[in-house]
């Protein structure tokens, strides 16, 4: 079973380590395999593309008037978010907190296409997993989480830090 639940954390962590990679660096996929990865701009793309006629106004304004017009700082953070979920999910350390913050972001582009017309389980395949993985605690398989709990104090040993 540690094996298992260490394969999805990890292939997940690389997902995100990979796209985020790709933003700082341009990075444009793994290759001799087929496909991209997301860059800087396409992720810009994306979202300008999901919220263009997105029925709850305050949300698009948002996005709109604040991240899109802001992309610049707003791309970095989302840079910088993709790599820490990446490392934390590739290593298990603070595993809990990593996948958390993947579902989060999963959800949310999940709510950015509620008037898409896509698949119905687009994203909750991503969202799904990595509550189930904060839910397990992850990291305590195969993961720096369990070392890492060796050396805390016994209030510590807990979630979110090692599950």
């Amino acid at each position: 079973m540690a094996w298992g639940i260490a394969l999805i954390r990890v292939g997940f962590g690389l997902v995100f380590l990979s796209n985020g990679l790709a933003k700082a660096t341009g990075w444009d996929g793994i290759h001799p395999f087929p496909g991209f990865l997301i860059d800087f701009d396409g992720a810009k793309g994306i979202l300008q593309f999901d919220v263009q006629t997105h029925p709850v106004g305050p949300y698009k304004d948002f996005i709109d008037d604040v991240v899109l017009k802001h992309y610049g700082l707003f791309g970095t953070l989302l840079t910088i978010t993709e790599i820490f979920i990446g490392v934390t999910l590739v290593t298990g350390a603070l595993a809990n907190v990593g996948a958390l913050i993947g579902a989060a972001f999963a959800l949310h582009l999940n709510f950015a296409n509620w008037d898409r017309d896509i698949w119905m389980w687009e994203y909750a395949v991503e969202w799904i997993p990595l509550i189930g993985l904060v839910l397990m605690g992850s990291g305590r398989y195969l993961g720096l989480d369990a070392r890492a709990a060796r050396f805390l104090p016994s209030r510590l040993r807990r979630w979110p830090l090692v599950g």
